[in-house]
């Protein structure tokens, strides 16, 4: 017995992609800012590791910067994937915390576009996060402490399914 297979009606093939989102928060609080400037253009200090969207991320602050062309007058931060699965598509926001009123910085830099953490260790983030000399007159540098707020939201695509078969019916020949 022979199948035949005869399109309902003409269509083009299609597919649908289900998209999950998974958001968290972390909050990296320095106490003592002015004993951890100095170490060093391009060294760091880490964040405790949390977990978003079944990954695993910390933030990497950088008191002197990581560029030598900013000369250290920049504070520098970068969120770290600290995964070994690759390709974790995520979209966040680090700025600071003012820890009395609860705001959140307006002029820091903002990621637009979600990024692809495509090795173990990698990051992303900005060389530029904020002067230091900005920082040290705002109100979120407080007895010589402050706090970064990282939000992050994991993106992730769930299925994808060829809907071209379901313009077409299966029927047994006469």
């Amino acid at each position: 017995m022979d199948l035949a297979v005869r399109p309902m009606s003409p269509s083009k093939p299609t597919s649908t992609t289900v998209v999950k989102l998974d958001s968290g928060s972390h909050d990296f609080k320095i106490i003592g800012y002015s004993s951890s400037l100095g170490i060093g253009i391009g060294k760091y200090i880490t964040s405790d590791i949390f977990t978003v969207g079944g990954h695993h991320w910390c933030l990497r602050y950088y008191p002197d910067g990581y560029e030598k062309d900013d000369q250290g007058e920049y504070i520098s931060v970068f969120i770290e994937s600290v995964d070994t699965s690759c390709n974790v598509k995520a979209l966040f926001d680090i700025r600071l915390l003012d820890s009395v009123s609860g705001s959140l910085s307006v002029d820091t830099p903002e990621v637009v576009k979600p990024h692809v953490f495509g090795a173990p260790s990698d990051t992303w983030g900005f060389y530029q996060f904020i002067r230091k000399k900005d920082l040290e007159v705002s109100d979120f540098l407080r007895d010589d402490c402050f706090t970064i707020r990282c939000n992050i939201v994991v993106i992730k695509e769930l299925s994808d399914v060829v809907d071209g078969l379901a313009n077409t019916s299966i029927s047994q020949p006469d």
